[in-house]
Parts: structure tokens; C-alpha cells; sequence
């Protein structure tokens, strides 16, 4: 379809919690900002263009959303049915443990939830590789993001 595109959420909505779907609009509206300026009188240039360039730039973080996503979900799901939640990713359990605790590996995990880097490229950097290995064969915190109804109580009380 020509003189019509989609931007940020009217292409793909996100979920609201995570707070990315601004990060995601102003990454989706600058790609059609860059190909108007080149294709601006063609518009099936334009058309194919937008989607390609969706495609390789924007989607990918869509797509990392999606899969936090579902993982949360199941862990909720589990919770309310009273059975075991799922193991989180290991290689983003090291990371987000590694963060509270070195200042680089925390800017990285700033750039996942703005949508500047994806997860697999922050984890890739040499230096942040290193630090999320420190952690191989550790035994990491207990994870504070979830919250049973037992525990709950316990806070509660306390």
C-alpha cells in the first residue's frame, strides 16, 4: 500500500508495562523520517523500503519484548496456579545480578529497556561478556521479582 504508513504502535503494539512503546515510535518514526527524504516521489520505492527497514531495525525489538513478555506471563501463570515458576534465562539473570554490581554492565541493561541496544548485542561486548561469566557456576540471589502470596504475607507482616 502506498501514502500510508504505520508508525510505533498502529504497526505493533507493545506492552504498556514494559514502558518501551514511546522508545519504539521515535526508533520507527525516524526510519520514515531517513527513506522519506530519499523516496519521497516514489512511492512503491517508499512502501518496500519502510517495511524492509522496519523489518531489520525495529522489529527485532518488538520481537525481544514479545519474548519477555511471555516469560513474565508464565511466571504469573504459575504463581496463580500454585506451581513452579519457570527458570528465567540464565544469561539475563547474570546480567541483571551483574548490573547491581558494576556500572557499565548496568548502563547495557539501560540500553535493552530503551530500546538503543538489543540484548544480545549488550551482552556480545567484551566487557560485559566477562562480567556476566563471573557469575557462571555462582549461585545468584533469589529473584526479588517474584512475589508469592506466602511471600507477600511475610512482607506484609513484617
Amino acid at each position: 500500500m502506498t501514502g500510508f504508513a504505520t508508525v510505533g504502535d498502529a504497526w505493533a503494539c507493545t506492552n504498556p508495562s514494559a514502558g518501551r512503546g514511546l522508545s519504539v515510535g521515535l526508533l520507527h518514526a525516524q526510519v520514515l523520517r531517513d527513506l522519506v527524504r530519499r523516496n519521497l516521489f516514489e512511492p512503491a520505492a517508499l512502501a518496500g523500503d519502510y517495511d524492509a527497514k522496519t523489518e531489520l531495525e525495529v522489529a527485532p525489538f518488538y520481537r525481544s519484548q514479545i519474548v519477555a513478555d511471555r516469560a513474565r506471563i508464565a511466571e504469573m501463570n504459575a504463581l496463580e496456579d500454585g506451581t513452579v515458576v519457570p527458570p528465567s534465562n540464565p544469561i539475563m539473570a547474570k546480567l541483571l545480578v551483574a548490573a547491581t554490581y558494576d556500572a557499565e554492565v548496568f548502563r547495557g541493561v539501560l540500553e535493552i529497556a530503551m530500546c538503543v541496544a538489543l540484548p544480545q548485542d549488550v551482552i556480545a561486548r567484551p566487557y560485559i561478556a566477562a562480567k556476566i561469566a563471573e557469575w557462571d557456576g555462582c549461585s545468584l540471589p533469589p529473584d526479588c521479582s517474584v512475589i508469592d502470596r506466602d511471600r507477600m504475607r511475610s512482607l506484609l507482616s513484617g
